[in-house]
């Protein structure tokens, strides 16, 4: 089961997963976009694709998902949390009821999912579970702050879930990826930013592949790209007293 499935990264997992013949179970807000991608899948190998149109972002949203996917005797052997967003600017300034939301959305429902099906596979002995974070997850993020904020939550709260579930041979893995080719920096407000206009982006099938090939080879934690893997190095040694006001520049126009 992938989540945010109609773009981006959640496409691109789902169609390399597709071309290995799993079964899927599709999940976004825009239902055309994965009636869409189903048929594509189905071509592309897939045998069977459930589409389920659920926006993940009002409260009881997981909870609504997981009773739809029971309804229909389905039992996902892997999850794929990738549905997700951010907002630029300063916290104090965006509205409230949209940080909120996002919050709703990155943490609430990604914990809800995770650990609904965290009980299932562990009772069977099986499964896996891919978190998608980002590299902001290793640092504070001035004018992304609570975006930054919800990505440290995933990347905590994966590696925990991967300690627990180990011994109940179920794979928990967590992927940063960096800047990538996607509807995120649009949505967030950020392609005329500083960021942006640096920016090498990576595409989301090559991310999709290093997540995949991270979770096989059972890593709790996959840094797709080598620039990802250097910033995120420079998040260890650099003192934070250097990496916000550079941080925060970055996502400034």
């Amino acid at each position: 089961m992938v989540t945010g499935a109609s773009s981006g990264i959640g496409a691109a997992l789902a169609k390399l997963l597709a071309r290995q013949g799993y079964d899927l179970i599709l999940t976004a807000r825009r239902e055309a976009e994965l009636n869409g991608l189903a048929c594509e899948l189905k071509s592309a190998g897939a045998e069977t694709v459930d589409v389920i149109a659920q926006d993940l972002e009002p409260a009881g949203a997981a909870a609504s998902l997981i009773g739809e996917v029971e309804r229909r005797g389905l039992a996902p052997d892997l999850l794929i949390n990738n549905a997700g967003y951010g907002l630029v600017g300063p916290a104090a300034e965006l509205e409230p009821s949209a940080q909120r939301a996002m919050i709703n959305l990155n943490v609430t429902a990604l914990t809800d999912l995770s650990v609904h099906y965290a009980g299932l596979m562990g009772d069977r002995g099986q499964g896996g579970i891919i978190n998608i974070a980002s590299v902001a997850s290793t640092l504070p993020g001035p004018n992304m702050a609570v975006y930054y904020a919800t990505k440290a939550y995933i990347l905590n709260f994966t590696e925990a879930l991967a300690h627990e579930l180990g011994p109940k041979g179920v794979t928990v893995t967590v992927v940063l990826p960096g800047v990538t080719k996607t509807g995120f920096h649009a949505r967030a407000g950020m392609e005329q930013s500083l960021l942006m206009r640096l920016s090498r982006p990576m595409s989301p099938d090559a991310v999709a592949r290093m997540a995949l090939e991270g979770f096989r080879k059972k890593r709790r934690i996959v840094v797709p790209g080598l620039f990802n893997k250097f910033a995120v190095l420079c998040t260890r040694f650099v003192p934070k007293f250097i990496l916000l006001p550079v941080t925060g520049r970055l996502h400034s126009n």
